[in-house]
């Protein structure tokens, strides 16, 4: 009886450590950035409506980026069967603060639809993945997930050779885009002034309101509930899910670097508009 205790715990053990290393891989450089991304678009977009002003910011500004915001929650709520009940893009108040809000209902039956809510939730900033591939595809014929090789898994944090070599493929891809955008044949102006004005505006929206990491939070339970009931019947038999973790995490690896681009593209406008600020308390003072 003893063995048969022990050999369950070890089994139970065993389906926590994987379906942990699955989670980390698929989704773990995503929360971790979404926390970067969220504090620097917050940053930045203080930092620009100290400089610009609140109306101007986001007349000039703001309303690309909140549109992109809005559109990304209708876009996975669409996705994940959700029904929409109203979408307000860009509708600033009398205080001229942005207002957009995607109002939804789904079935609380439905273990897809609630897990929908995760996606629905960080949709800005994997939109603000998707407009950075987007806009230098369509200026600059680039296809930024193909610069990052590298392949993250569950090691990289504890391995020092893996993380060594994580950092070095993410400053050779950064050195790559500044050349392809930067070091060839002259570009016409007006494509980086529409690539900076799209990042900037898209960068500094890419903000987590409480709502939606409320909705992100629940909806993350979900899926490690749903990953740890499949662990559990499978992992007797075999990984089944490794292969697949494998694939996917091939796949996304160059979508995390577009957003660790973006966390970059957010750096720079802050240490910009820091020194802006600076200058204008200066002359104005």
């Amino acid at each position: 009886m003893e063995i048969y205790f022990k050999q369950m715990v070890g089994y139970l053990i065993h389906v926590f450590q994987v379906t942990s290393g699955q989670l980390f891989v698929i989704f773990g450089p995503l929360i971790i950035l979404a926390l970067f991304l969220n504090f620097s678009a917050i940053l930045t977009a203080r930092l620009s409506v100290r400089f610009w002003g609140r109306n101007l910011f986001l007349y000039g500004f703001g309303w690309l980026g909140c549109s992109v915001h809005e559109l990304s929650h209708a876009f996975f709520a669409i996705i994940f069967g959700h029904k929409i009940k109203e979408i307000e893009l860009f509708k600033p108040n009398s205080d001229g603060e942005s207002i957009g809000h995607v109002s939804h209902s789904f079935n609380k039956r439905s273990i897809y639809q609630k897990t929908g809510n995760f996606f629905i939730g960080i949709g800005p900033l994997l939109a603000g993945g998707i407009v950075l591939f987007v806009i230098t595809l369509i200026l600059f014929h680039i296809q930024i997930t193909e610069i990052f090789k590298f392949r993250i898994t569950s090691e990289i944090f504890s391995d020092k050779i893996l993380f060594n070599q994580f950092v070095a493929a993410l400053w050779s891809g950064l050195i790559s885009c500044k050349e392809l955008v930067f070091g060839g044949t002259p570009i016409a102006w007006w494509k980086f002034v529409v690539l900076v004005f799209v990042l900037y505006s898209t960068g500094s929206s890419m903000t987590l309101s409480k709502s939606d990491v409320k909705g992100a939070v629940a909806g993350f339970l979900w899926v490690i509930i749903f990953s740890l009931i499949f662990n559990l019947l499978t992992l007797w038999i075999g990984d089944f899910a490794a292969q697949a973790v494998a694939k996917i995490a091939q796949y996304i690896s160059g979508f995390y670097f577009l957003l660790m681009l973006s966390f970059v593209c957010n750096l720079l406008f802050i240490m910009l508009f820091f020194v802006l600020n600076i200058l204008k308390s200066i002359f104005t003072s």
